[in-house]
């Protein structure tokens, strides 16, 4: 029956996004402790229909999935009587709507060690932030729970440049708010909480704003819905494996596509690469019929959707603006790709893509990918 009850609310997460994604998602978190799945700070406003509704019907899909994030009320507001009423109010709206839930007070005693019970029980905790002193603050709350993602719900949804939404804010760039629309007295609030979690150690390094009438394409899709603020990613560029930790770039390689690779693999010369200095993800260039062939783009499953993949494509393709790459048919990104991509060709199972070529080279590129050796084991 739950088994039933999942799939059924899969393929409803389709409208939001492509099966595969949502499918992909569910699984990478379900994979996860249950309380690391998300902590979400909610904007006072966000507990008021209509927005109160959309949360609600968010967060019981996410509990038909078995999913428990962390639901913390107080963080944005200083009230302490507004918060116990928007505690309790939030709570007796999960109730009504058949969600399990708790609400824990943060100076609740083993306030952590209650939060994973609860999880574990799939209840949803409500914690309810107050000034006593004794209690953990935000970051102090991030640090040990340790969640996969911190999202700022609020009724925007996220920061926008000339009308457009702007997915992802590098706060490391000198231009990072640069031509951004007017940001409201919330969206301020945010960046302003974001930038200090950021540079204070032990915090998470990936916060995310976004809205509930758009929290579920937020978490089960690539692109996202709200806007991210976080730390750029930094990389090493190499042009043999003798600069780095091959092992590590093996164990990384295998882990994102969880398959072992061939041995051969590490015996192709690289034109060029890029490595993320933590190894959670890389990009590898070689030569096929003198054209740059994008051999392997990775990002580990547990740092999928902070961004990572965008900063190493941004950084290979301003190095190497000419290349072209494959994907197989069932791969859950094909999409991502298609928005990045200048042209796409199907051929023998695989989705050959292109960006910056020239028509002639596009032939080349396709029969040079479809006669490419097999990277991993089969």
């Amino acid at each position: 029956m739950k088994s039933s009850i999942r799939q059924t609310v899969i393929r409803s997460l389709s409208a939001v996004g492509a099966l595969q994604e949502a499918q992909f998602y569910a699984e990478l978190f379900a994979a996860q402790a249950p309380e690391r799945f998300a902590l979400v700070v909610l904007d006072p406003r966000c507990l008021k229909n209509p927005l109160l509704e959309a949360l609600v019907s968010d967060l019981r899909i996410l509990a038909d999935l078995g999913l428990t994030p962390v639901l913390l009320v107080g963080a944005m507001e200083s009230d302490a009587t507004s918060n116990k009423f928007q505690t309790q109010r939030l709570h007796m709206a999960l109730d009504a709507a058949g969600v399990r839930s708790i609400k824990l007070n943060m100076a609740t005693y083993a306030l952590i060690e209650e939060v994973k019970t609860r999880c574990k029980q799939s209840r949803m905790p409500i914690l309810e932030m107050t000034d006593n002193k004794k209690a953990p603050d935000l970051q102090k709350l991030i640090t040990l729970l340790n969640p996969a993602k911190v999202i700022f719900l609020q009724p925007s949804g996220g920061i926008s440049r000339k009308g457009e939404r702007i997915p992802v804010i590098n706060i490391d760039a000198e231009k990072a708010f640069a031509n951004t629309d007017v940001l409201t007295q919330g969206q301020d609030n945010f960046v302003k909480k974001a930038k200090a979690l950021i540079a204070l150690r032990g915090a998470a390094s990936v916060y995310i704003m976004a809205s509930p009438l758009n929290l579920l394409a937020e978490l089960f899709t690539t692109k996202g819905s709200g806007t991210m603020i976080r730390s750029g990613a930094t990389f090493t560029r190499i042009n043999s494996y003798a600069k780095i930790d091959r092992k590590a770039v093996e164990e990384s390689m295998e882990s994102a596509f969880e398959k072992p690779l061939n041995p051969q693999f590490f015996q192709q010369k690289i034109s060029d690469g890029f490595i993320e200095t933590a190894y959670r993800g890389g990009a590898i260039f070689t030569q096929a019929s003198g054209l740059n062939y994008l051999s392997k783009f990775w990002v580990v499953k547990e740092a999928r959707g902070e961004g990572i993949a965008r900063d190493i494509w941004e950084a290979a393709v301003a190095e190497i603006p000419v290349f072209y790459w494959r994907s197989r048919m069932e791969n859950p990104f094909n999409d991502w790709y298609l928005r990045n991509c200048d042209g796409m060709q199907i051929i023998k199972g695989w989705r050959v893509f292109w960006k910056g070529l020239s028509a002639p080279q596009v032939s080349e590129a396709i029969t040079a990918a479809s006669r490419a050796p097999e990277d991993f084991k089969v």
